[in-house]
């Protein structure tokens, strides 16, 4: 299904690095550039300013960089007014200079050997950060106006010999609109902690049909039965055995072909229903 991603089997459940090189949600406890490195403690000064020059470097404009503690997108970038604005996650902070130099590789060329280093560098720094304070409660809602989830998720189980019992399903709620095109779009996720997939709403309408959003279920429902592993000191996410059950499902190519002819139409949807 259409993922932002930035390198070959990157998270597809929390992307870290974003793709397109634009995100603006989610973001907190940020600060820029001069005022960014002043709000930090003083060790950290010296990394701010050096990653600055580092992007300022790389972009070939000023650069307005924000400090943030945002877990989904690590990396973002935007050009506004003759200015890069990038956000940056904390755990940057503290990276060597290899990965800081992939930094600016990726941020100015989107140079896919960089994209791997960043992968590997995020998902291992991830797994020291402590766990994230508790989440107020999911509302879990199946029945949309067109499609039923939990029907869907019910007849999708017998395909699976791993217990599926404890995987809950949900329709995502409508983000905020996005204050320019939308390139690309996120229809399902999976998230390991809470077990729980949440399907994007703008699929829940009357031209899209059934068998479409069945594969991004199936998709995430895979997920849930083959966790990540890490090969090679990444993490990898469609391994071979992910991709041949993938390609296995009964209306894979029926979907992969609908959703080509068809994305266009999904983007203007959710640009405009929310």
């Amino acid at each position: 299904m259409t993922q932002p991603r930035a390198a070959e089997d990157a998270d597809p459940v929390s992307t870290g690095l974003d793709d397109g090189g634009l995100d603006d949600g989610g973001l907190h406890d940020g600060c820029l550039d001069d005022q960014c490195a002043s709000a930090e403690p003083r060790a950290h000064r010296n990394t701010i300013r050096q990653i600055s020059v580092v992007l300022h470097d790389a972009l070939g404009d000023p650069v307005d960089l924000e400090i943030t503690d945002n877990r989904t997108v690590m990396i973002s970038t935007r050009r506004r007014r003759g200015r890069q604005e990038v956000r940056l996650h904390r755990m940057f902070l503290d990276a060597p200079d290899a990965v800081l130099g992939a930094l600016g590789r990726y941020v100015g060329r989107r140079n896919r050997a960089a994209g791997v280093v960043l992968d590997q560098f995020i998902a291992d720094r991830l797994e020291q950060l402590p766990p994230m304070p508790p989440k107020r409660r999911v509302r879990i809602r199946t029945l949309g106006a067109c499609h039923d989830l939990a029907a869907m998720f019910a007849q999708l189980a017998p395909l699976f010999p791993e217990p599926m019992a404890d995987c809950r399903i949900t329709w995502g709620a409508w983000g905020k609109r996005k204050r320019r095109r939308q390139r690309t779009i996120q229809l399902g996720t999976y998230l390991p902690d809470e077990k729980l997939i949440r399907v994007h709403p703008v699929l829940d309408q009357a031209w899209v049909p059934d068998y479409y959003v069945a594969s991004v279920v199936f998709h995430e429902m895979l997920h849930h039965a083959i966790p990540a592993k890490r090969v090679g000191g990444r993490r990898v996410y469609h391994g071979k055995d992910f991709r041949t059950r993938e390609r296995g499902f009964v209306y894979h190519d029926q979907a992969e072909a609908w959703e080509k002819q068809n994305l266009t139409k999904i983007l203007k949807a959710a640009a405009t229903q929310r």
